[in-house]
């Protein structure tokens, strides 16, 4: 599991790389975690560069954090791995959406709680709710979307979900 300190030196870290680094790192990113990659830009193409680039970018922040929170190098997610956990994140978005008033709420809480990485979702989900850098926010539905490419690439990070056919990169 991922912790808060994980997340937040992840945060501070990215926070304090130059432009050129931070084209090294999403490009270390995409030879790490390729399946990943292919998945978001298929999902989003029709959703514009917007939320292409912001599903990119804090799926690289998730990869940053989880590589910050465990001892070993993170593996590359295989396309199986990000199939099952879409599948699964498919199921939880028709469950919670079935839910209606304070039912809603409670089958999110429970949800959440019940979740792997918890914090890795609270980060994802204030960053979804702060203005884009061009200040321009996220309407519900753009919101919505991300959240649930961002909860299938969490998922499909998780040891979990780890498929021992996936081979493991080196961080370095």
């Amino acid at each position: 599991m991922v912790t808060g300190d994980s997340v937040e030196r992840a945060c501070s870290e990215v926070g304090e790389y130059s432009d050129e680094r931070m084209m090294g790192e999403f490009d270390r990113f995409f030879r790490a975690q390729p399946a990943i990659c292919d998945f978001i830009v298929e999902l989003t193409q029709e959703s514009g560069p917007k939320i292409q680039e912001l599903s990119l970018f804090l799926s690289y922040m998730v990869f940053k954090a989880t590589e910050l929170g465990q001892t070993t190098a993170v593996s590359a997610v295989t396309p199986g791995a990000i199939e099952t956990a879409y599948r699964e994140s498919e199921s939880w978005i028709e469950r919670v959406s079935q839910a209606e008033g304070n039912a809603l709420q409670s089958a999110i809480g429970a949800s959440l709680k019940g979740d792997t990485e918890p914090y890795l979702l609270q980060y994802v989900i204030s960053e979804l709710n702060e203005p884009l850098e061009d200040g321009t926010e996220l309407n519900d539905e753009e919101k919505g979307e991300v959240f649930f490419v961002l909860k299938t690439v969490i998922s499909s990070l998780s040891p979990e979900e780890q498929k021992p056919e996936g081979k493991i990169i080196d961080a370095n």
